[in-house]
């Protein structure tokens, strides 16, 4: 999974180049380090292996929600 800040699907890598936001991208990759989350810096992937667990996914999704929530405010 790759996160992107667009409210519109992306069709190439072209539109997905345009969509970085360095500052948002910084924060949130601090705010998910915070949270116990450490996602790829250089592509904003999650990256799953046949070794995650259902609770590493739902600690993802937590700290995402709490992270655009605080962002947000």
């Amino acid at each position: 999974m790759e996160l992107v800040f667009s409210p519109t699907p992306l069709r190439n890598g072209a539109q997905a180049e345009a969509k970085h936001r360095d500052q948002l991208e910084r924060a949130m990759h601090i705010a998910f380090v915070n949270r116990g989350v450490l996602i790829a810096p250089f592509h904003n992937m999650m990256l799953v292996s046949p070794n995650t667990r259902e609770a590493d996914i739902d600690l993802l999704g937590r700290a995402f929600e709490e992270i655009v929530t605080a962002l947000g405010t």
